[in-house]
């Protein structure tokens, strides 16, 4: 059922050209990319003090005419001359919200990620995702209904405008875009980012670890549910197709094989730090027996390229979110792996 990525007499020597190959079929999930290009910058929007830290509201670029939005959550005593790690804060599915509620401490519970790194050290950042928070609402105050109609006619939008291409492609390039911007900025320290995400940011958070090597320590969250006991949420007629356009064409061509899974996704992040977390109790993800296949499968990289401390799971009781616990597991993995 699930492929094997590590046979017994793989070698540590193959493992470039293993990895390639993986990286190509993963990639091929995601369609087209545009042949696009903004110049890496950071406008500052609005700059106030909250929960006794500096946020800074920003707008960058990620398409031409197109800006994305983020708040920037400066730890104590980060400037120029003492420069800090910076972990991006990623969102789950809340069209309104967006990132605000990695902002909010009083809002739904174990969300506030980025005001609790801050102040463990911490530059964060919290960007809306494509069709979420500001870059949906545009600022207004909208009815559920309006809200609905507005994010069903930009992924119309979307998809009449890349044809192509698809959601996962469209957040990757995002972020990517993000982190370019970030760059630029002197109080972040230039030795690699973290990503933590639950739901959907988790998600976005997998395929950024899996896929730009920026990203050194990731945590996803509740964000990993293997393809093949979950094809059935991506049959032809569902919305989901357009997440990786190629999934059709190669589950039914293949008489129903995955183009690639999770296990593929964990091997393409090593040796670059990878903490998974999952409830047993997740009702979007009922089948936890499959997500082990793709850990154990996974994990044969790390260790074949010497690496095994740098994988790590966690599976909980507490369903959906990332409970106290386990969410103070996951701020000591971004301190031991990327430094405070």
């Amino acid at each position: 059922m699930f492929r094997d990525i590590v046979l017994q007499d793989t070698t540590a020597a193959e493992w470039p050209q293993i990895r390639a190959r993986i990286d190509r079929r993963v990639m091929s999930s995601m369609g087209t990319f545009p042949e696009a290009r903004v110049e890496p910058g950071v406008e500052v929007l609005d700059a106030y003090e909250k929960y006794g830290l500096r946020h800074v509201k920003v707008r960058y670029p990620v398409m031409p005419g197109e800006q994305g939005l983020a708040v920037i959550v400066l730890p104590d005593g980060a400037d120029e001359k003492r420069p800090a790690p910076a972990v991006l804060t990623i969102h789950g599915t809340n069209p309104e919200k967006g990132k605000w509620g990695m902002l909010d401490p009083e809002g739904p519970k174990y969300r506030a990620y980025a005001i609790d790194l801050a102040r463990r050290g911490f530059v964060t950042v919290s960007a809306d995702q494509f069709c979420f928070g500001e870059l949906l609402t545009r600022g207004e105050t909208l009815d559920p209904d309006a809200l609905r109609e507005r994010y069903q006619n930009a992924m119309a939008q979307f998809a009449e405008r890349f044809p192509d291409w698809s959601l996962d492609g469209k957040r990757l390039w995002d972020h990517q875009r993000l982190l370019d911007a970030l760059e630029t900025l002197p109080y972040i320290a230039k030795r690699g980012f973290g990503a933590i995400g639950n739901s959907l940011g988790g998600r976005t958070v997998m395929y950024l670890a899996a896929l730009e090597t920026r990203i050194t320590v990731a945590v996803p969250s509740c964000g990993i549910s293997p393809n093949l006991t979950n094809v059935w949420r991506s049959v032809p007629s569902k919305r989901e197709w357009k997440l990786s356009p190629n999934w059709e064409a190669y589950f039914l061509r293949n008489g129903g094989q995955m183009l690639f899974d999770y296990q593929d996704m964990i091997a393409l992040t090593a040796p670059r730090a990878l903490l998974v977390l999952e409830p047993y109790t997740d009702g979007l993800n009922t089948y936890m027996d499959a997500n082990f296949n793709c850990y154990v499968r996974g994990q044969k990289a790390y260790s074949l390229i010497g690496k095994p401390e740098c994988f790590a799971t966690i599976t909980h009781g507490d369903g959906h979110g990332i409970p106290p616990d386990v969410r103070e597991f996951a701020y000591r993995w971004f301190e031991r792996f990327l430094g405070k």
